[in-house]
């Protein structure tokens, strides 16, 4: 016996592209203490892409009320057009890892820094408030 199958069409979500995996270039940026605050520009378009390695940093971003603490293992994420002013908080040493890439539609999740050999374990990343407009939280 022969039967018609019309098959049903998939839905949208199934029509779309597999996630496109990014290939980042991660920067290691040295924040001595007490040094002069540092500047990170990004185009628009451009994703900033940050995590601390070590230390503690202090992030602004122009245009922004709120300040960021940053502890080595937590990270976060800006939509361009921005500037970042970085540095390390207090008088120990920091270490920022940071990255750009083009926002891609269907692009999966920025893989995190590789870790050095000799790194310390990371702590934890604590829960975070609300962020503001253009910040994307990538922990």
């Amino acid at each position: 016996m022969n039967t018609l199958h019309t098959p049903t069409p998939p839905s949208p979500a199934l029509l779309s592209q597999p996630a496109v995996p990014l290939t980042l270039q991660w920067k290691r940026q040295p924040l001595p203490p007490l040094q002069a605050v540092q500047v990170l520009d990004f185009r628009a378009g451009d994703i900033a892409l940050l995590e601390v390695e070590q230390g503690r940093v202090w992030v602004t971003c122009d245009g922004l009320l709120e300040d960021y603490f940053l502890e080595a293992g937590q990270r976060l994420s800006f939509a361009g057009p921005v500037r970042l002013r970085v540095s390390a908080e207090g008088h120990r040493p920091a270490r920022l890892n940071w990255a750009q890439h083009r926002a891609v539609a269907g692009a999966a999740s920025p893989p995190a820094p590789a870790a050095p050999a000799a790194s310390q374990p990371k702590a934890p990343t604590p829960t975070q408030g609300a962020l503001p407009r253009g910040a994307i939280s990538a922990a």
